[in-house]
């Protein structure tokens, strides 16, 4: 029954968790484990529990999370205590200390019958200090700042060597050469056979001091027990006297806490690694921390800003010469549509010209027959009311003829009328005969096609086409130039063909597009005219190969355009 209940006793103790840092304890196992066993015992409401953590594993801050206590070096209790809230319970005094201050150093040991014969720190400029992979982080803490202290660069002066554990590692270290000194714990020193420790010799070693170990560095705060945030006050307090109350265990014992702000100094000052990882970092650390990852990010901003100068400065030279050829270009189709309109009124002139001739014939023969009559006599009212009917109409049809030529080169638009498209194209061909009066232009389109249109806009698109035609077949010993009309459905298609050279298709290319000619010294203008014409009408051009040689050209015209 006894048994029993105290099952169910122990089933409802809870554990009590003591973190302890793995580096460097082996200084303080005795204590440690004798601490743990004497608090199994007293403590009937909790169960001790140990957990070693790695220096490496402490710069997590949830490592810690369930622990209650934790045992560490005066190094790492400096960044927790600042950092994770840490609240220091008692400290580690050994006996050869005076207070908990001054319970820890640093003894810094050669080779007693070194060829190097170093006596002083001094002489270990450019030489190789070993500390042990297992060595509390304080070790290193303690060289660097004696170093600092006697006026040494220390970053420059020597270089720090992690080496084995062991010390037959460490005397094959030396025996090699890889190391010229080692810094090692004072208490871990003594505790070698006398046999090895004969075989060194302490350097700059200090006797009037607060710490009766051999040692060469000044001393520190050492190891302590310190609480989490996870426990409170009055837990605290008990424990705080139960360490208390412990005897010294190993040279070894539980004393109140020593003042660690001077290992906050010595860790900023120093820029220890640990201490440093828990605050957080300045925009120069990141910075430097990164230098390889901001110069890359530096050089691709330079290179997108220098790339936008420059696409800017590209963008604004191509933007001026777009627009000056645009200006260029804008002043070419004015020049070319001056031209054009030129051209119009030009052929217009020729073909007005042939228009009046048969009005102002026949003004003069009536002005002359009434000149005759008069001097004869014979005049009668009959014969000049006639004359002078005659007279006013063919006077009044030239008027007509050349106000239509006035309104088309004023861009007015023209009175279409309902004509004879296959009379007016027959009497334009018949216009060009050979030096034998032989025609050289024939029509072959149907009789009486009717269109309505301007006639002269018909006649002047009909001749720059028998004109372009006659010029290709000009070095031709029998030129053939065909012109057509055909009626399709409502328009009118014109074609004219030639036998000339049979052009390729960038030549047929270059006659679709305006101020191109395939002759050297062509503007391109009468077929500029010739399609501007259909525009007006609704049409369009076409360009068709013949064969074996030559080009149709074939215009179709909407006469309800």
């Amino acid at each position: 029954m006894f048994g029993s209940v105290s099952l169910a006793y122990e089933t409802v103790r809870t554990p009590l968790i003591i973190a302890v840092q793995k580096e460097g304890s082996d200084s303080i196992h005795s204590l440690v484990a004798n601490t743990f066993q004497r608090l199994s015992i007293i403590n009937r409401n909790r169960i001790p529990e140990l957990r070693y953590f790695s220096v490496k594993e402490l710069q997590n801050p949830d490592v810690l999370n369930g622990a209650h206590y934790m045992i560490c070096s005066a190094t790492v209790y400096a960044a927790l205590e600042k950092y994770s809230g840490l609240k220091a319970v008692a400290a580690v005094k050994p006996s050869a200390a005076i207070s908990s201050d001054h319970a820890a150093s640093t003894a810094i040991v050669v080779k007693a019958d070194s060829v190097h014969k170093i006596n002083t720190l001094k002489e270990l400029e450019n030489k190789v200090i070993g500390i042990s992979e297992d060595a509390s982080p304080d070790i290193k803490i303690h060289v660097l700042n004696e170093l600092r202290m006697q006026g040494f660069p220390s970053k420059r002066f020597v270089k720090l060597k992690t080496i084995p554990a062991s010390y037959e590692d460490l005397l094959d270290e030396f025996h090699s050469g890889e190391i010229h000194a080692a810094a090692v714990d004072p208490i871990l020193f003594t505790r070698l056979p006398e046999k090895i420790k004969r075989e060194f010799k302490l350097l700059e070693p200090r006797i009037k001091d607060d710490y009766a170990l051999g040692h060469t560095t000044i001393t520190y705060p050492g190891w302590i027990f310190a609480a989490t945030l996870n426990t409170g006050r009055n837990e605290n307090e008990r424990i705080e006297a139960f360490l208390k109350s412990l005897p010294p265990v190993g040279g070894m014992g539980w004393a109140s806490e020593g003042d660690y702000r001077k290992m906050h100094q010595i860790l900023s000052f120093l820029d220890e690694p640990f201490y440093k990882s828990f605050r957080k970092k300045s925009f120069n650390e990141l910075v430097n921390e990164n230098i390889v990852w901001v110069a890359a990010i530096a050089a691709v901003l330079l290179c997108w800003i220098a790339l936008t100068i420059f696409s800017n400065l590209l963008i604004k030279r191509r933007t001026k010469e777009l627009f000056e050829a645009n200006e260029k270009r804008f002043r070419a189709e004015e020049h070319f549509h001056s031209l054009e309109k030129a051209s119009i009124v030009g052929q217009m002139s020729n073909i007005v010209a042939h228009e009046l001739r048969q009005p102002l014939a026949a003004i003069s023969n009536y002005s002359l027959a009434i000149r005759r009559r008069l001097s004869k006599g014979n005049l009668d009212e009959e014969a000049l009311s006639f004359a002078i009917s005659r007279l006013i109409k063919e006077s009044g049809r030239a008027s007509d003829i050349i106000e239509h030529v006035q309104r088309y080169a004023k861009g007015k638009p023209s009175d279409r009328i309902k004509f004879n498209v296959s009379d007016l194209l027959a009497a334009i061909c018949n216009d060009y005969v050979n030096s034998q009066r032989q025609p050289i232009v024939h029509y072959e389109g149907e009789a009486d096609i009717s269109f309505i249109g301007d006639p002269l806009e018909i006649e002047l698109l009909s001749r720059n086409l028998i004109k372009n035609a006659l010029e290709a077949t000009s070095t031709l010993h029998v030129p053939e130039v065909l012109v057509r009309a055909e009626k399709v459905s409502n328009a009118l298609k014109i074609i004219v063909s030639d036998n000339g050279p049979t052009l390729d298709d960038s030549e047929l290319e270059n006659l679709k597009e305006p101020l191109r000619s395939t002759k050297i010294s062509g503007l391109g203008l009468g077929l500029s005219i010739v399609k501007r014409i259909s525009e007006r009408y609704g049409g369009h051009v076409d360009f068709i190969k013949n064969k074996p040689s030559g080009l149709s050209v074939a215009v179709l015209l909407h006469s309800n355009a």
